[in-house]
C-alpha cells in the first residue's frame, strides 16, 4: 500500500467525525446534564481523534485517551449558561454585548480543559501518564466520601432544615455561591492523601495534626484578640456583602421588593450560624497547607490535582468572594448572579493548569489548550449569533418593532406562517451545534501536534520490578464502558419514577409528625421476596438498578482479567479494532439511554435532539469504521520553543474575544431593532446590567426557591 504522508487530520471525513462524536455527546449532556454528560462527550471526541491519528503509538494509547478526554470535558460543565444566553437576547446593548463576552469565555473554559485533557496523552510519556491514573484513583476517593457524608455533615450542621439540590440548595448551610467548592477542596484533599500514602515510612508526614493544631489555635486565639479589641464585627462588615440590592423597588407597588435580612451573603451559610468556629476552621486549614508546602512531595503528578483544587479555591476566593466587595453596585464580580459562580474556580483550574503544564516542560499542552480554549470560545458565542439570526425569521419581536402590532392581520399571518420554525427546539440546536464546534477544536489541535510530537516508545511497560502499570490500561476502559456510563444512565430510574406510573414506581410514608413523606417503591425479590412473612427482601428501582449494573461490573472485570492472562478471541488484538469497539459500545449505550429517558414524555420537539442525535450516531458508525488508515509516514518536526508562540496567541485570543462579541452585538441589534430599555421584556429575558438587572430583581431569598 502507498505511504501517506498528508496530516491524517486535514481532511473532510477526520473534522465530520471528530465534529459529530462530540455533538452527539454535547447533545446527550443537555439531557443528562453537567459533569458526567461533558466526560462522554470528550471521551468520544478523544477515541476517534486518536483512531484517526495515523500514528501506532497513539491509537496504543486509545483507552488512556479516552479516559483523560473525558475528564478534562467534564471540567467546567457545571458552568452556568442560560443567563447569559437569556443576556444576549435581551435586547440591552451592554447586557448583550456583556453576554457574548461571557458565553465566549464559557466555552474557552470548557474547550481549554477539554483540549488539555486530549492532548495530555498525546504529549506526555507512557509512564506519566500511567502514573497519574494513581492519584486520581484517590481523587475519585475522595469525591465518593463527600457525596457519602455531606449531606449528613450539612443536616448535622442545621438540624431540622429542609433542604435539597435544587429548588431548596441555598438553605443547605454548606452552600456558597451555589458553586463546587467542596468538590474542588476534596480534590487536593484527595491530592494529599495520595501523598501521605506514597511517602510511606517517611517519619516528617506524622507532623501533620502538630501543624494542623497549632494552626487552630493560632486562628482561635486570633479570633479572640480581635473580639477583645472589638475588630471582629468591623472586620466581618467589610469582608461581607449582600447578593442582591436592598434599595430595589417593586416596579408595581414602589416599596422595597425585599428586605436585606432575606438576602444571602458572599460566605457559607454556617458562617453566620456558627461565627465562633470560623477562625480555629480556617487556621487548622491554612496549618495543613503550610505542612505540604514544606514536606509535600506530590509525585506520579498528583502535583497537577492539588494545583487544580487549590487554584479553584484561589481563583472563586479572588473573583465572587473578594473581588466583589469592589463591585457591589453592578452586582459584584459574578457572571450570571443570582446563579452559580463555578466560572471563578474554573478560571483558577485553568490558569493553575497552565503553570503546572510550563513548569513541567508540557508546554506544547499549554498552548493546545489555549488554541482549543479560542476555537471553543468563538464557537460558544457564535453559535448562538447563529441561533438568534436563524429565530428571526417571522420572529415576533421584530415584527412589533417594525410597528406590525399583535392582533393585526399582518402579525397574524406572518407569526401563524413561522410558527412551526418558531417552536423548533433550538437549544438543542445550540448545544449540538456548538459541540461539533468543540469537535473541531479537538481535530484543529491535535492536527498541530501529530507532525510535532515525536514518536513515544511504548513498545515495553514500564521497566520497574513488581511495579507494572499494565493494570491502568483495564482501569481506564472498565472506567469508561462501565463508570462513565452508570454516572449518566443511572439518572434514568428518576425520570421513569416521574413520569411513568406513580402506584408502581412510588410510595407515600406517613411520619410519626402525621406528615406524609412521597419516595421511592420497594420491589420484591422474585420468589424469595414474596413468601409468607418475608419482608425484608426488597429494594427500590434505584437499588434494583445499582444491583444490576454492579453485577454487569464485576462481570466486564472478570472477563478483563481473564483477557489479560490468555488473550480472548472476542477482543481483537489490533489497536484500532480495539477503539472501534470501545467507541461502538460507548456511543450505542448512551444513544439507547437517552432515548429511552425522553421516551417517557416523548413529543414531537425531540426530534431535533434524539433523531438527530440517533442518524448523527448511524453516521459515526459508518465513519469510524471506514475512515481509519494504515501506512502513514509522518515527517516529524519537534518544536521546543513555544514562549513567543504562546504570547502571541494571547494576544489574538483576547482580539477574537473583544472583536467577535462587538460583531455579534452590532449586528444582532441591527437585526432585531430592540426598543428602547423601558419597553424591554426584563421578566422574560434577564439582563446583567440597567435599573430591572436580575441580580438586583430576582435575587436568591432565604425564604423563596432558589432562582
Amino acid at each position: 500500500m502507498e505511504s501517506k504522508t498528508k496530516n491524517p487530520y486535514l481532511n473532510f471525513g477526520a473534522f465530520l467525525l471528530i465534529g459529530l462524536s462530540l455533538s452527539i455527546g454535547w447533545g446527550i449532556r443537555g439531557n443528562f446534564g453537567h459533569e458526567y454528560g461533558a466526560a462522554f462527550a470528550g471521551c468520544l471526541a478523544a477515541i476517534t481523534a486518536a483512531i484517526l491519528s495515523g500514528r501506532d503509538d497513539w491509537r496504543d494509547r486509545i483507552p488512556y485517551f479516552a479516559f483523560f478526554g473525558a475528564i478534562g470535558w467534564g471540567f467546567g460543565a457545571s458552568v452556568s449558561y442560560m443567563q447569559v444566553l437569556s443576556y444576549t437576547e435581551s435586547g440591552h446593548a451592554i447586557s448583550q454585548w456583556y453576554g457574548y463576552l461571557a458565553t465566549f469565555m464559557i466555552g474557552f473554559l470548557w474547550a481549554t480543559m477539554g483540549s488539555a485533557g486530549t492532548t495530555f496523552v498525546a504529549v506526555a510519556s507512557k509512564e506519566q501518564i500511567q502514573k497519574m491514573i494513581k492519584p486520581i484513583i484517590f481523587l475519585f476517593g475522595a469525591w465518593i466520601i463527600l457525596d457519602t457524608f455531606e449531606d449528613s455533615v450539612a443536616k448535622w450542621l442545621q438540624e431540622g432544615v429542609n433542604f435539597d439540590h435544587t429548588w431548596q440548595r441555598h438553605k443547605n448551610p454548606l452552600y456558597w455561591f451555589d458553586a463546587d467548592y467542596l468538590p474542588a477542596a476534596f480534590a487536593a484533599i484527595g491530592a494529599a492523601a495520595y501523598d501521605l500514602y506514597e511517602r510511606k515510612g517517611f517519619k516528617d508526614r506524622y507532623m501533620i495534626p502538630a501543624f494542623a493544631a497549632f494552626g487552630a489555635l493560632s486562628g482561635w486565639l486570633l479570633q479572640l484578640i480581635l473580639e477583645g479589641l472589638g475588630w471582629d464585627k468591623g472586620l466581618a462588615s467589610s469582608l461581607t456583602y449582600l447578593q442582591g440590592d436592598p434599595t430595589y423597588l417593586n416596579p408595581a407597588t414602589g416599596q422595597p421588593a425585599y428586605e436585606a435580612s432575606n438576602l444571602l451573603n458572599n460566605w457559607p451559610q454556617w458562617f453566620g450560624d456558627y461565627p465562633q468556629h470560623i477562625g480555629w476552621f480556617i487556621g487548622l486549614i491554612i496549618g495543613i497547607i503550610v505542612y505540604f508546602k514544606i514536606y509535600g512531595r506530590f509525585r506520579d503528578g498528583s502535583s497537577l490535582l492539588a494545583y487544580m483544587g487549590l487554584g479553584w479555591l484561589i481563583g472563586f476566593l479572588i473573583f465572587p468572594v473578594f473581588g466583589s466587595l469592589l463591585f457591589q453596585q453592578v452586582g459584584g464580580l459574578r457572571m450570571t448572579p443570582p446563579r452559580s459562580d463555578d466560572w471563578a474556580g474554573i478560571v483558577g483550574v485553568f490558569a493553575a493548569t497552565s503553570i503546572w503544564l510550563w513548569k513541567n516542560n508540557l508546554k506544547q499542552i499549554a498552548f493546545t489548550s489555549l488554541f482549543g480554549g479560542i476555537i471553543g470560545g468563538l464557537g460558544f458565542s457564535g453559535i448562538q449569533w447563529l441561533k438568534q439570526l436563524f429565530m428571526s425569521f417571522g420572529n415576533p419581536r421584530i415584527l412589533i418593532g417594525k410597528g406590525i402590532l399583535p392582533g393585526t392581520p399582518e402579525f397574524t399571518e406572518i407569526t401563524s406562517r413561522w410558527a412551526n420554525w418558531q417552536g423548533q427546539n433550538w437549544h438543542s440546536f445550540l448545544e449540538q451545534s456548538y459541540g461539533f464546534v468543540n469537535g473541531i477544536a479537538i481535530a484543529v489541535v491535535m492536527a498541530f501536534l501529530v507532525t510535532r510530537i515525536k514518536i513515544h516508545n511504548d513498545s515495553k511497560e514500564i521497566a520497574e520490578p513488581g511495579k507494572s502499570l499494565r493494570w491502568t490500561r483495564a482501569f481506564a476502559v472498565l472506567f469508561i464502558l462501565m463508570g462513565l456510563t452508570y454516572f449518566n444512565v443511572v439518572k434514568n430510574v428518576e425520570t421513569w419514577g416521574e413520569q411513568l406510573n406513580p402506584q408502581v414506581w412510588k410510595t407515600t410514608v406517613v411520619q410519626s409528625n402525621g406528615t406524609s413523606q412521597t419516595t421511592e417503591a420497594l420491589w420484591d425479590l422474585p420468589y424469595l421476596g414474596r413468601l409468607p412473612g418475608v419482608h425484608f427482601l426488597s429494594m427500590t428501582p434505584t437499588g434494583w438498578f445499582n444491583l444490576t449494573w454492579g453485577l454487569l461490573a464485576i462481570a466486564c472485570i472478570i472477563i478483563v482479567v481473564r483477557h489479560y492472562k490468555t488473550p480472548l478471541p472476542i477482543i481483537p488484538r489490533n489497536p484500532v479494532a480495539k477503539g472501534q469497539l470501545i467507541f461502538l459500545i460507548l456511543l450505542w449505550i448512551m444513544l439507547v439511554a437517552n432515548f429511552e429517558r425522553a421516551l417517557t414524555g416523548w413529543h414531537p420537539t425531540r426530534l431535533l435532539t434524539e433523531w438527530v442525535i440517533i442518524l448523527n450516531g448511524i453516521v459515526s458508525t459508518v465513519l469510524v469504521l471506514l475512515l481509519p488508515r494504515e501506512n502513514f509516514s509522518l515527517t516529524i518536526g519537534e518544536e521546543t520553543d513555544y514562549s513567543s508562540k504562546y504570547r502571541k496567541l494571547w494576544f489574538k485570543a483576547g482580539a477574537v474575544f473583544f472583536l467577535s462579541a462587538t460583531l455579534f452585538l452590532v449586528t444582532n441589534r441591527w437585526i432585531y431593532n430592540y426598543p428602547p430599555y423601558e419597553k424591554l421584556d426584563t421578566k422574560t429575558y434577564h439582563t446583567r446590567f440597567g435599573p430591572e438587572a436580575s441580580w438586583r430583581s430576582k435575587p436568591n431569598l432565604k425564604n423563596a426557591e432558589h432562582k
